[in-house]
């Protein structure tokens, strides 16, 4: 089943969403529609963050 949501135009939640296999359905001046299905590809593992020393 595919998962739907709505982000608003500029939102960087929307690099999130994209990073986690949501893809842009449709726009409108103000929100862009996206989404998810089931066959899209896993997300990859982000490698450790790093200590800065200081």
């Amino acid at each position: 089943m595919p998962v739907r949501l709505t982000v608003l135009r500029g939102s960087a939640a929307r690099r999130l969403y994209e990073r986690h296999g949501f893809t842009v359905e449709e726009q409108d001046p103000i929100d862009v529609h996206m989404v998810r299905r089931p066959d899209a590809p896993a997300v990859p593992p982000h490698p450790p963050a790093r200590m800065l020393d200081g």
